[in-house]
């Protein structure tokens, strides 16, 4: 393995370490609780402190923007808006994206009815990696960076080194050799997400992937097209 993979790695693994203590000490938070800085009292980044201040002003996660920039899919007038908080490497979520998004895309996205916010929510090195790079490259490809890790999800994940098959992805979305190591490298990025990640198991519940709120309406796990274009139509005027 390249002296850059090990580094990479090593930092994926360390927002995991930090993100599953956060995950494990949440029972235990009050609410009250003085959100400027993390739980284990390193000061916050000016990306995790925009949060923490839209989360104390009263604006929950579902309405709190990404602060590393919303990667959505659709017309950002459309009526109905569909959060979906997914992890890279989950099965259930490629399963999704390779076999119900066509359908609500061509039913209703195509329509200018749905918009989708596509949210981080990793649960391992490699998905906390490829989150990091999908806010990386330039936004008009962030949507189709994601469809491309997903539908290749078996392939990358399964290879003999899953972090070069990941790094030939992100060149062919535009980044660099160089530009993916200082991607994975910057700690507001990992921040950001992690950050995010943290409102949606606190505030949200989330605790799986995917988990989708559908104007709010939440749904959890890769549920049929039935259910989703049923919860769609409960949300359109």
């Amino acid at each position: 393995m390249s002296q850059n993979n090990k580094i990479i790695i090593a930092i994926a693994a360390l927002a995991i370490v930090v993100g599953a203590g956060l995950f494990f000490s949440r029972a235990d938070r009050n609410p009250g609780t003085d959100t400027s800085q993390a739980d284990d009292g390193l000061e916050l980044s000016q990306t995790a402190q925009a949060v923490a201040a839209a989360a104390n002003s009263g604006q929950g996660a579902l309405d709190t923007p990404n602060p590393l920039g919303e990667i959505v899919l659709g017309n950002a007038d459309a009526p109905v808006t569909i959060v979906e908080y997914a992890s890279l490497t989950c099965s259930h979520c490629g399963q999704f994206h390779r076999e119900t998004l066509p359908k609500v895309k061509a039913d209703y996205v195509d329509k200018g009815l749905v918009k989708i916010h596509f949210r981080p929510f990793p649960f391992d090195p490699y998905a906390t990696a490829g989150a990091m790079l999908a806010q990386c490259v330039a936004p008009k490809a962030r949507v189709n960076f994601l469809d491309i890790l997903f539908k290749r999800q078996n392939a990358w994940l399964q290879s003999e080194n899953a972090m070069e098959e990941l790094q030939k992805l992100a060149r062919q979305a535009g980044l660099s050799e160089a530009d993916f190591v200082v991607c994975l490298k910057d700690a507001d990025k990992l921040e950001g997400i992690r950050v995010m990640q943290s409102a949606a198991a606190d505030e949200l519940g989330v605790r799986s992937t995917p988990t989708f709120f559908i104007n709010g309406e939440k749904l959890e796990g890769n549920r049929p097209y039935s259910e989703i274009k049923k919860a769609i139509q409960r949300a359109l005027p």
